[in-house]
């Protein structure tokens, strides 16, 4: 199931049908229309929005700039941000559709200018139009079997009649829960549960009182011992499945010989407890890790961005990509993992992570909190690659 996104535009519905990461300084960010090399006027615009310190999407996701290929032209106005926002958010999580709707999937339409200082949703014009001209493919979409809205800024209520597809949204907070969330609803049926168990221990505590205190007396001592028991041997493990790993992972650079990586030496970085000695981005041609063969998937989770990416492994090791033309450091976590997370685990990670604020709020005890809950063997390591 997808999530496609769509931009109301006073032409029509435009879809937004692709995002590629560029990460290239040297290369602005572009709005091409249906993958070719026509590109939209709106391109412009689109750059400035991506750029850290003007817009907002390279601080949030991660790479300096961006391809996106959207279905038809839109040639100016700011309306299409509240979109775009949304459309990098369903990429980041691999839920971003190309516009061909199915049943089951989800359809976001959405107009709206962002305030890149505090993340407001402003008013735009023609919001009327842009949802009649919207309509009759919202209701073909409903009939399909999709799940529909339609994301209006708060300040443009007074312009539109209220309906089954209209939602009201004051910032990119409330844009986002637009997204389909199952860890959410899994939560909800926890607490549910959770409050039925409840509800069934009070009762059974007012039947048995007595002999729960009796019980609870006697077996005091007993069970702080099976509870300090667990708990050492919870420590043991978790030591056990981070100190072999640990001593056994390389971090491997093919640096370059000359001015080009046409020819590379191969070196072997050190490694101080779990953090790697910090790199020189451009001297590096390629980068490595090469885990301990108990570890079969390994994730980079960006520090400075809230990208989570599985990595591939080839004859080498598991490739590590390499932005280019960076103005700034990037520092990233390495983890190894002995069980394999699937992809909807690997969701929950980013959900996780795009939870905080900043994403720099990210440590290394915080990602170690949420790996424990996955039942895994890990390890994580810590590396930087340094613009000089």
């Amino acid at each position: 199931m997808k999530t496609h996104i769509f931009i109301a535009t006073t032409q029509g519905l435009v879809a937004i049908q692709n995002i590629t990461p560029i990460d290239d300084e040297d290369i602005s960010s572009v709005v091409s229309v249906n993958g070719t090399s026509t590109t939209a006027n709106i391109s412009g615009s689109y750059h400035n929005f991506v750029k850290k310190g003007v817009g907002i999407i390279q601080q949030m996701f991660g790479a300096c700039s961006y391809r996106v290929d959207i279905s038809a032209r839109i040639d100016q106005g700011n309306s299409w941000q509240v979109a775009m926002y949304l459309a990098h958010l369903a990429q980041s999580k691999g839920l971003l559709g190309n516009g061909d709707v199915s049943k089951d999937d989800t359809v976001i339409c959405a107009t709206g200018e962002v305030n890149t200082s505090n993340h407001q949703i402003l008013a735009v014009t023609e919001v009327a139009l842009k949802f009649k001209l919207a309509q009759p493919q919202l209701e073909q979409w409903t009939a399909l079997g999709a799940k529909v809205q339609f994301l209006l800024p708060h300040a443009n209520q007074s312009d539109i009649q209220p309906n089954n597809y209209i939602r009201l949204v004051n910032n990119l907070e409330q844009a986002a829960l637009a997204l389909p969330n199952s860890t959410q609803s899994q939560t909800l049926s926890s607490v549910k549960n959770n409050k039925l168990v409840s509800v069934n221990s009070r009762l059974k505590l007012i039947i048995s009182a007595f002999i729960l205190v009796t019980i609870i007396f006697l077996g005091f001592r007993e069970f702080t011992s099976i509870t300090s028991n667990k708990y050492q041997s919870v420590t043991n493990k978790e030591n056990i499945s981070k100190e072999e790993p640990t001593t056994k992972t390389q971090l491997v650079a093919l640096v370059k010989q000359g001015e080009t990586c046409a020819a590379t030496t191969s070196q072997n970085i050190s490694l101080s407890n779990t953090t790697f000695a910090a790199l020189a981005l451009n001297q590096l041609c390629e980068l490595y890790l090469q885990p301990h063969n108990s570890q079969v998937q390994i994730l980079l989770v960006a520090k400075d961005a809230y990208t989570v990416l599985p990595l591939t492994q080839n004859s080498q090791g598991w490739q590590i990509p390499l932005p280019k033309n960076r103005l700034s450091d990037r520092s990233y976590f390495l983890v190894t993992i002995a069980q394999n997370l699937n992809e909807e685990k690997i969701e929950q990670l980013r959900v996780y992570r795009e939870a905080m604020p900043n994403p720099n709020l990210l440590t290394e005890s915080a990602l170690d909190d949420w790996l424990q809950t996955q039942n895994v063997k890990f390890a994580v390591f810590s590396h930087k690659l340094v613009v000089e």
